[in-house]
């Protein structure tokens, strides 16, 4: 993928920041190799990134790494530069309020709704504080508000919201569109239905929900996405270049 500015150092990965990350559950599985690649992403992300905790609270460094980690496992096989639009990340102790917006259309709607996050395409990146440690103590639950926000913004680097993050080759767009195309559709139904799922029913909304929720499954219920939605499985490991479903093992990045 394009690079869109000169890298410049990160900021010197302490030790005691190591030890931080290593207590989110993927960590382990890292091989050392991944797991420098992993530190020095998150080490450019966090040299990029203007935080300010909202409502009174204190952002501290676990926080952010925390948050950083999180996202940069997102782009653990990627170039460490998609994010490049996130400057800034808002920080709420819990579930915040925020006005309505049509994010097709860009416009307000009536009325004000509780959030756990939002990312603006050429804004800043909300988030609950609360729904990051929710994420983070029960991963095994497949919901996730840094993996759901970050996908967002991963989607929006061809400037459309619409589900389908940039790929490679015209193969590539192809079979997204046809195999995501047919999940998205499949699960509109059924939550129309009211018939169970494994990926959330919110990803019936609209495509680019659809895409954040099934990264979040991705990347939180791997192993049961690949037995009941294997060509959707497919296309995230294609283009996010990790296959998290194999437990012990670190999915080596893939010849661009």
């Amino acid at each position: 993928m394009r690079k869109w500015w000169p890298r410049r150092p990160a900021t010197p990965f302490p030790h005691e920041w190591s030890e931080v990350l290593g207590q989110l559950d993927f960590a382990p599985h890292l091989t050392p190799e991944l797991r420098r690649r992993w530190e020095a992403h998150v080490a450019t992300f966090l040299d990029r990134v203007h935080w300010e905790g909202r409502k009174g609270l204190q952002v501290t460094d676990a926080m952010r790494l925390a948050i950083a980690g999180q996202a940069c496992r997102l782009i653990l096989c990627l170039d460490d530069d998609l994010f490049r639009l996130v400057r800034t990340i808002y920080l709420f102790p819990s579930t915040y309020s925020a006005e309505s917006v049509d994010s097709s259309a860009g416009v307000a709607l009536e009325g004000r709704s509780a959030r756990l996050g939002e990312a603006w395409m050429r804004g800043p990146m909300v988030l609950s504080w609360k729904a990051v440690q929710e994420g983070m103590q029960h991963p095994e639950l497949g919901h996730n508000v840094v993996y759901h926000e970050f996908a967002h913004m991963l989607d929006t680097l061809d400037r459309y919201a619409d589900g389908t993050p940039p790929l490679e080759g015209r193969a590539a767009y192809d079979a997204w569109v046809r195999i995501v195309g047919a999940e998205y559709h499949a699960l509109v139904h059924a939550a129309a239905e009211g018939r169970p799922t494994l990926l959330d029913p919110y990803g019936a909304t609209n495509t680019a929900e659809f895409f954040a929720v099934a990264t979040e499954a991705f990347f939180g219920k791997s192993q049961r996405l690949r037995e009941a939605h294997p060509d959707l499985y497919g296309c995230l490991k294609d283009f996010y270049r990790q296959d998290p479903a194999l437990e012990g093992e670190s999915a080596a990045p893939q010849a661009s």
